[in-house]
């Protein structure tokens, strides 16, 4: 599951510069957020045993986490404070809980919309969280599309995998 977490985050920067705006800054927690909520919902619409699959979601969390602090904070920005590692920590955690359930409202309207192919309501809040200096109007329309065909294609990858 985090391959596939990562692999999401890369495809989607990827298509962000292809689109370009692969100079400005986006927020890596979001992006990684974003992957660990497509993965994790897939995953437990995929498996049987809800008991074991949310133990399973946790540790995939848990993992990430863990991943994200030794990756992201030790070695890229070389935090050594274990307070402040800790402080960090608690922020990631936290905004992971929380946005799965966020992502998770905005992923439910968009498929109770009869006839609906894309995933408008998650692309927008995705995009409103994810850059540093958020996207004008313009912007914001000119990559809804690409961004709703990307994540529907590993939304379908990831259902695939878990099969």
């Amino acid at each position: 599951m985090k391959s596939l977490a990562l692999g999401i985050v890369s495809d989607l920067s990827r298509l962000l510069a292809a689109q370009g705006f692969g100079e400005q800054p986006i927020d890596i927690v979001e992006a990684l957020v974003f992957a660990m909520f497509i993965v994790a919902d897939t995953y437990s619409l995929a498996k049987p045993d809800q008991d074991k699959t949310i133990e399973e979601i946790n540790s995939f969390y848990d993992d990430m986490q863990n991943h994200f602090i030794d990756r992201v904070i030790i070695k890229d920005y070389q935090i050594t404070e274990a307070a402040e590692i800790q402080a960090v920590s608690d922020k990631f955690y936290d905004l992971c809980r929380g946005r799965f359930g966020e992502y998770g409202e905005k992923f439910k309207q968009d498929i109770s919309e009869p006839g609906a192919l894309s995933c408008p309501n998650t692309v927008s809040y995705f995009l409103d969280n994810l850059f540093i200096q958020p996207l004008n109007n313009a912007e914001k329309i000119d990559l809804m599309g690409e961004v709703s065909d990307k994540i529907i294609y590993l939304w379908a990858a990831c259902v695939e995998s878990f099969k």
